[in-house]
């Protein structure tokens, strides 16, 4: 709770310097514009160059902060329904993505991050248990087998991304080949007919 406090009031202190650099940069940016539209551009000077540099420097910085941001926002989390298999596999990729998010991890009590729509490296879900242990998950809406070349890679992403832990879930079904590939690794393979089963 203690550091909850600590993040929450680290947070606040950014998000007030934050907003006074971005005072700032308005006021330098007005500045620059009143010097221009009081000299012009025939009067224009090192001192307003310098001005007119740091003012777009400024700006970015504190655009690519805002983003940071934004993007740092805790999500609302559509909460789904449990599924038969067939109206899963009619899902699309990235509802599929979001219902195994739900259904399997954030019900249960992880901290879920779901990585649609970025450049995830082979993820679709982040997970966090509740002791700090790191996982990931690839969710493929397949309507045919998943092969072992896909838990290979799955199994790579998992060392690269230095998890404890890692799951493939599929509409669809999963080959034996895969399966034994699987064995006596940290790797969860879940087909369609399992997905169904635990979602309830």
């Amino acid at each position: 709770m203690l550091e909850k406090n600590s993040a929450r009031s680290r947070r606040h202190r950014f998000l007030a310097i934050l907003w006074l650099a971005t005072l700032g940069w308005m006021g330098l940016y007005g500045r620059v514009g009143w010097l221009l539209w009081q000299n012009g551009l025939a009067r224009w000077g090192m001192l307003e160059s310098v001005l007119f540099a740091a003012s777009i420097v400024l700006g970015g910085g504190i655009l690519l902060c805002w983003r940071a941001v934004f993007a740092s926002r805790p999500q609302t989390r559509r909460r789904w329904k449990a599924l038969r298999q067939e109206k899963i596999a009619e899902l699309s990729p990235s509802e599929f993505e979001a219902y195994v998010a739900d259904r399997l991890f954030a019900q249960r009590g992880y901290q879920v991050h779901n990585t649609r729509d970025t450049k995830d490296g082979g993820i679709d879900v982040l997970i966090t248990d509740r002791l700090g242990q790191k996982a990931i998950a690839q969710c493929k809406r397949y309507s045919n087998t998943v092969g072992a070349g896909v838990v290979r890679e799955l199994y790579g992403t998992m060392i690269h991304e230095q998890a404890a832990f890692a799951y493939l879930v599929t509409s669809g079904a999963i080959s034996k080949d895969a399966r034994k590939w699987a064995q006596g690794k940290p790797i969860e393979l879940i087909d369609g007919k399992e997905l169904e089963g635990l979602s309830k």
